[in-house]
């Protein structure tokens, strides 16, 4: 499995994981995975959207390690543009990255963004 075959993979994994562990807190949440985009806020198609009895709560954004870039910061602020919550899902190691990316772009105030790890124990 190719470097970019391994970020999708992991892209779209993480995507299931936020579903599940979220789907407690929001009855509906709908996704897109990498290349499908289906279910869409104002033009706008962000990984994951978040809602309760038909209202949009908020928007979710994973990156993975090869997507954290200055087009990260363009795609937040096109899903920003709805006026939706944006919360941004990172790795562990770059969560400190991805802040100082939102805080030169003066976005800090206006992103949630959260980091996820993916551990496995090898005994």
């Amino acid at each position: 499995m190719g470097e970019n075959e391994r970020d999708i993979f992991l892209h779209d994994w993480v995507i299931d994981e936020i579903k599940f562990q979220y789907s407690k807190e929001f009855n509906e949440i709908q996704i897109n995975k990498h290349g499908v985009e289906v279910n869409d806020i104002q033009g706008q198609f962000p990984d994951i959207i978040f809602a309760n009895y038909g209202q949009v709560v908020m928007l979710g954004e994973v990156e993975v390690e090869s997507t954290i870039n200055d087009n990260s910061i363009e795609k937040w602020k096109n899903i920003m543009s709805t006026g939706i919550s944006l919360i941004v899902f990172v790795p562990k190691e770059k969560l400190k990255l991805a802040r100082d990316m939102c805080w030169e772009n003066k976005l800090i105030e206006k992103i949630k963004v959260s980091s996820f790890s993916v551990e496995i124990p090898i005994k």
